[in-house]
């Protein structure tokens, strides 16, 4: 029987068994979805966690005012781990209220990334430490402060929000300007301007400590001081169907990333649907055999994809990818009216994933990446909605169409093939 713990973090087979035969009972295979679940737990270093409820959150906008109102609620303890912690209006907006609650005695410990954040000034970071937050800088790069800068292709691109032991944010958004606004706002003449459209979620119940202990593994692996996990009073109770999944990847431990295998099992015991929302779309050989197997099968295979992005080069790099997928029955779709940066998928509707990693060499294998797995309907039923949201502001692609491209987008897919591996 797969481990999964009780709302006291604790293994209990009992209620294990009441939570997987609820849920099987809903999956298009009971079996198969068992087969996966188990596979699941293998591949996280956190058991996986009932009673929990996950909230999907769409855009910057909505994401911001419910972190920031659960930053506001905090007693005790707010752990911040992020790519971009920019000295804009709103990471000064997330910097002031971290600030406030450390001054009222919360503990606050953030770590953010070296190259995501390198135009942020160094004041913006030691007005948070005068505050008295812990801070650490992942992999500093700068030569004059100790920084080695041969440790760029290392990043730390996680997206992670707990607070009190009650409610954990990760997802696909950064803290910066570029989210401040919903990508409905169609008014914008520019995709590439501020109102990507990303995904986020907030998660409840149990899961939160699987959260909490990747950060921490992450803090004294990078010279914090230890801390023990918070122990909620009441914090970890239940709070929902979903049983939930916390995978994590850590760049250049010559390992692969768990995030990607979990995709390929998903993929292989899909019966119905794989649709799948990526920012950045270039996987490999193997990936993409397995969305076309899938396709042939019968499986309704979808991708949404950028129309326009904030890199050319991964953007025709996702293109060269469209002839086998789309030869295979697969349909993708370009979104074209605001800038797509979410990163999620649902199979089965009863399987979704929605975190930080991207579909592309550099999430699998050189950056530090988080994603929940969530196994429940009713998430799942929200994740395709917003899907067909997505695909109804969005252009499909055709085989005719991409056979018929000209010789320059030719040109640029080839040369993207060496260069996306470093991008």
């Amino acid at each position: 029987m797969v481990g999964i713990a009780d709302r006291n973090g604790a293994v209990a087979p009992d209620r294990a068994d009441t939570i997987i035969e609820a849920t099987a009972q809903q999956a298009p295979d009971p079996a198969a979805f068992e087969q996966l679940l188990a596979i699941t737990g293998a591949l996280s270093d956190t058991p996986l966690y009932d009673d929990s409820r996950v909230q999907l959150l769409i855009d910057g906008p909505a994401t911001y005012a419910a972190m920031l109102e659960s930053i506001r609620s905090a007693s005790r303890v707010i752990l911040l781990e992020t790519y971009i912690f920019a000295d804009d209006e709103i990471g000064q907006k997330f910097a002031q209220q971290l600030i406030a609650k450390s001054q009222q005695g919360v503990q606050v410990r953030i770590i953010y990334d070296s190259l995501g954040s390198v135009t942020s000034k160094d004041s913006f970071f030691e007005s948070m430490q005068a505050a008295g937050i812990e801070i650490i800088e992942f992999h500093n790069l700068n030569p004059l402060e100790g920084g080695n800068p041969l440790n760029f292709n290392v990043r730390d691109h996680r997206k992670l929000l707990m607070v009190d032991g009650t409610v954990a944010y990760t997802g696909g958004i950064n803290l910066s300007n570029t989210y401040s606004s919903s990508s409905k706002d169609r008014k914008r003449k520019d995709p590439k301007a501020d109102g990507w459209r990303d995904t986020h979620i907030a998660v409840y119940g149990p899961a939160v400590q699987g959260f909490e202990k990747i950060f921490r593994d992450n803090w004294t692996e990078h010279g914090g001081k230890p801390f023990d996990l918070t122990e909620a009073e009441g914090g970890h109770n239940a709070a929902g169907e979903e049983i939930v999944a916390v995978l994590s990847a850590q760049g250049g431990d010559g390992e692969e990333s768990p995030i990607f295998h979990a995709y390929l099992d998903a993929m292989k015991v899909a019966r119905h649907r794989i649709w799948i929302t990526q920012a950045y779309f270039a996987p490999d050989e193997g990936f993409l055999d397995e969305l076309g197997d899938a396709a042939r099968r019968g499986v309704d295979v979808r991708v949404i994809v950028p129309g326009v992005s904030d890199s050319q080069l991964v953007l025709n790099a996702s293109r060269s990818r469209y002839g086998s997928l789309l030869e295979a029955g697969v349909r993708i779709y370009e979104s074209n009216s605001s800038l797509l940066h979410a990163k999620t998928a649902v199979i089965d509707g009863i399987w979704s994933t929605v975190g930080s990693s991207n579909l592309d060499y550099r999430s699998f294998l050189h950056n530090d990446e988080v994603n929940a797995i969530v196994f429940g309907v009713s998430f799942a039923r929200s994740l395709e909605d917003q899907f067909l949201d997505d695909i109804a502001e969005s252009r499909a692609i055709s085989l005719d169409e991409w056979h018929d491209r000209s010789l320059f987008k030719r040109v640029k897919e080839w040369i993207s093939w060496p260069l996306e591996y470093w991008l």
